[in-house]
């Protein structure tokens, strides 16, 4: 988005892509710490580690497989809509920008699948994927961080806040902004299991946090959206009606469906999307007719190629927690642990 258009207005929150990944770090660091804060568990924990990596990997390795099929079996979907609208993006695969010597393939795909969680740069097959690497590491930081906060010296309050800041300014001085979210829905996370009454917010506290939200989600600035992203966590915990809402089955489907959605939606408009506007720009019709058709063809095929996502989830997450069980009773992993509350 440049100058000019939605930037740096409120209207762009609806379109920040990175202000998305921004809430979507800081609300993992918050789902993976909260029941830990609740009741600390050296087993659930492990189990929680041991499980991360084929949790995400298996859903994430078949997005990018279809990926290598509209590679190899569509590939001038994408190219001709990219050529009749000079979008760069759709050019480049989404983004990615394939090297000369690139050539797709399943068994590439599949190798992938694992490499995106290690290093960056092998999202080749969906560019949304980029964020995985981030999604793993950062994932085992905010594990380790309330591994450390359960030691008995550093349970305290001023210890706890401290060890969050003291992560923060090293990714700071490392230029790793991008963990640093995941650190901050940790420390939500803590003080929402002890000290709830922090989130009773005022109405003036509620109209601050909202401003806070607006102004970082309309800019593209790490530091603003970090800000912005702890203000929607924060609002979402805060304003009961919101808590209820996504605390019930609304907000439980809405989980289900985040994030096959995710390993999708780009996927649907470099394939179907793309097709279908290369089939209507071929018509008389207003372009604004042809961008609303197209739209609707996106969300409607995007929901729907969602929901084998969702039913993958509801098989393998339950058969994945079931092996971890069992390796961890293997390995003879210790019992539990409590946490007391903080001081």
């Amino acid at each position: 988005m440049t100058e000019g258009g939605l930037a740096h207005t409120p209207l762009y929150l609806f379109v920040n892509g990175t202000g998305a990944v921004a809430f979507f770090f800081a609300l993992s660091g918050f789902v993976l710490t909260l029941k830990f804060y609740q009741q600390f568990s050296a087993s659930d924990l492990a189990a929680a580690i041991v499980k991360r990596l084929p949790r995400l990997a298996l859903p994430t390795g078949l997005s990018m497989i279809i990926g290598a099929a509209i590679l190899l079996y569509l590939p001038d979907s994408y190219v001709a809509a990219a050529r009749i609208t000079g979008s760069g993006w759709l050019a480049t695969f989404a983004g990615v920008g394939f090297s000369q010597d690139f050539v797709p393939g399943f068994a590439d795909a599949a190798r992938n699948s694992l490499l995106v969680f290690l290093w960056p740069g092998h999202s080749q097959y969906n560019s949304n994927l980029w964020t995985m690497v981030f999604e793993f590491y950062g994932s085992l930081l905010v594990f380790g961080l309330v591994a450390i906060c359960s030691l008995a010296p550093l349970r305290r309050q001023g210890a706890v806040v401290a060890i969050h800041l003291l992560l923060v300014l090293i990714c700071v001085v490392l230029h790793k902004l991008n963990f640093v979210p995941f650190i901050a829905g940790s420390l939500i996370a803590f003080f929402y299991c002890k000290r709830p009454a922090l989130f009773q917010l005022a109405p003036s506290a509620v109209g601050v946090l909202i401003l806070i939200m607006l102004a970082g989600y309309s800019t593209d600035n790490e530091t603003a959206l970090i800000l912005a992203a702890g203000a929607t966590m924060i609002l979402l915990l805060g304003v009961p009606l919101l808590e209820r809402r996504l605390g019930g089955t609304v907000g439980l489907y809405l989980g289900q469906l985040s994030f096959p959605l995710y390993l999708v939606h780009v996927l649907v408009l470099v394939s179907a999307t793309s097709a279908a506007y290369t089939a209507l720009a071929g018509y008389a019709l207003p372009r604004w007719s042809v961008l609303m058709l197209c739209l609707g063809l996106t969300w409607v095929i995007s929901l729907t190629a969602a929901i084998p996502f969702m039913l993958l989830e509801r098989v393998w997450v339950p058969a994945l927690n079931r092996w971890t069980r069992a390796f961890l009773r293997f390995v003879r992993m210790p019992t539990e642990i409590q946490l007391p509350d903080a001081k």
